[in-house]
C-alpha cells in the first residue's frame, strides 16, 4: 500500500524551512546510498534537485534525476527513490490544502507526476537562491503563481481593465509588501491569471515590478533630500538599508552612497 507521509513531512533531513496557509518550502539532504521505500504525499508539490542524483520509481517506469531538474507530484502519488553515492538536497515547495481552496490549483495543475529539465523554469531558481540566502524571508509566492500561470491556457484580451490599477498600486504604496493574491484580491482577478497576464503586458512578474518602482523612489529622494540612506530605504519600502543597497546595485551598478556623493561632486 505504500507509506503514508502527512503534509509538511518528508523522508531524508530537514536542513530550513518557512511556511505561510497556502505553501511550506523546505530543503531536504539525503544520506548517500539511502533507499526511501513506496511511498506517497497528502498534498501536492515541487521538487527541485539541488545536488546529487537519485532514481525515481513508481509503477509504470523509472527515471534518473539530474541536478537542477524539477518534478511535479501529484497528491497520492505513489514512488520510491534510490539515491547515488552522492546523496543529496532537495528544495521541496508544498501547496497546502487551504491554498486548493482559495484559489482552486487543481485547474491548472498537471494530472500525472511531471519532470522538468534543468533551466526550465526560471523563476523557481531565483527562489531556491533567495530561500537559501535567507530562510526566514517572506514567501516569494510570486515565484511559485509564476510557475502555476505558465500552465494555464486562458486567453489573455488586448484590454486589462484592471491593469492601470495594479501599476497605480504597485506605483504608490510603498508602506505595505504587496503579495499576488493581494492585489488579485484588490482587483478582482484570480491570482494565476493575475500574474500570467502582468508578466505577458509588462515583461515582469509583479514583484520585479514592485521593486523597480521602490528603486525608483529611492532614486527621487537622493535627488530631492538630503536624508540618510536607511531612512530613503524605509520610505521606498525596503526592509532595511542594505536590501535597498542591493537593489540599487542591481538596476543602476553603483550604490546610493556613491551615487550621492556623484550628484555632490
Amino acid at each position: 500500500m505504500g507509506i503514508i507521509l502527512s503534509p509538511g513531512h518528508y523522508f531524508g533531513k530537514e536542513q530550513q524551512f518557512n511556511e505561510n496557509a497556502s505553501f511550506k518550502l523546505n530543503i531536504t539532504a539525503y544520506q548517500p546510498g539511502v533507499h526511501i521505500a513506496d511511498h506517497y504525499h497528502e498534498n501536492a508539490y515541487l521538487s527541485l534537485l539541488i545536488n546529487g542524483h537519485y532514481e525515481e520509481v513508481n509503477k509504470k517506469s523509472n527515471a534518473e534525476i539530474m541536478p537542477g531538474e524539477v518534478l511535479f507530484r501529484p497528491a497520492g502519488y505513489r514512488h520510491a527513490n534510490h539515491f547515488q553515492q552522492s546523496g543529496g538536497r532537495c528544495l521541496n515547495i508544498e501547496f497546502k490544502q487551504t491554498g486548493w481552496q482559495e484559489v482552486e490549483w487543481r485547474t491548472v495543475m498537471p494530472a500525472a507526476m511531471t519532470v522538468y529539465k534543468a533551466g526550465t523554469f526560471d523563476y523557481l531558481y531565483r527562489l531556491l537562491y533567495f530561500f537559501s540566502q535567507d530562510p526566514e524571508m517572506s514567501l516569494s509566492e510570486e515565484y511559485i503563481f509564476s510557475w502555476l500561470s505558465a500552465h494555464s491556457d486562458s486567453h489573455i484580451p488586448l484590454r486589462l481593465p484592471w491593469l492601470p490599477q495594479v501599476k497605480a498600486i504597485l506605483e504608490n504604496e510603498f508602506d505595505t509588501h504587496h503579495t499576488i493574491k493581494s492585489i488579485a484580491a484588490r482587483v478582482f482577478v484570480h491570482p494565476i491569471y493575475l500574474a500570467r497576464a502582468f508578466k505577458e503586458r509588462e515583461g515582469m512578474t509583479i514583484g520585479e515590478y514592485q521593486l523597480k518602482m521602490r528603486v525608483r523612489k529611492a532614486m527621487a529622494l537622493l535627488f530631492t533630500t538630503t536624508l540618510p540612506v536607511t531612512d530613503i530605504a524605509f520610505a521606498a519600502g525596503f526592509t532595511d538599508s542594505s536590501h535597498l543597497v542591493r537593489s540599487f546595485r542591481f538596476f543602476y551598478l553603483t550604490t546610493p552612497h556613491r551615487f550621492r556623493a556623484l550628484l555632490k561632486s
